[in-house]
């Protein structure tokens, strides 16, 4: 999801069907860029943790059909409150997750500096990005990167072929070489 769908979504936009096999999947309807729908799968991971995060806010553990509570609550100051949490405030979450994350890779020592400097200034456009080049490194079909990510061009989410950009590159270089340099 984009930072700005996350404020709008409720945890009604969850709902359970079964596919073709008869297992039960569940997605998220997610309104978007232009005011575009799309279904997002929710994977049983995120699904289980929804459950726990409901659980912590002393709700039922399974998303309610219709439920209209927003799908990330405020952290502080609006105890009960059925307004969301704004995208200022997600983005000041996610800064001090990082923040966090980093400074306990700094104490690890100073050859974590590299991966620390990165999560210090990751966002949520770095997490988003970071996912699509996740699915991507795992072979997920890019057409279903495209449908997930809500992106209107399958060029936009190419974007996130970084794995394939190692490999053709690793394969250049040990395959097309001159031969400058070496003793025959």
């Amino acid at each position: 999801m984009r930072a700005s769908e996350l404020p709008t979504a409720t945890v009604g936009a969850f709902f359970c069907r079964r596919d073709a096999q008869g297992i039960e999947r569940w997605w998220l309807e997610v309104t978007g860029k232009g005011n575009k729908t799309r279904l997002v799968p929710a994977t049983d991971e995120l699904i289980a943790e929804l459950a726990r995060y409901r659980r912590a806010h002393a709700l039922p553990p399974a998303p309610q059909f219709g439920e209209t509570r927003p799908l990330v609550l405020p952290v502080i100051g609006r105890a009960g409150s059925e307004k969301p949490v704004s995208r200022g405030a997600l983005h000041l979450i996610l800064k001090e997750v990082f923040g966090m994350a980093a400074a306990r890779l700094r104490e690890r020592g100073p050859e974590w500096e590299a991966q620390a400097a990165v999560l210090a200034s990751a966002s949520a456009h770095w997490l988003r990005h970071t996912a699509g080049s996740h699915m991507t490194d795992h072979q997920v079909d890019l057409r279903y990167v495209r449908d997930n990510f809500g992106h209107a061009s399958i060029s936009t989410t190419s974007g996130y072929l970084h794995s394939e950009e190692d490999a053709r590159h690793e394969a250049t270089q040990a395959r097309h070489r001159i031969g400058w340099g070496t003793k025959k």
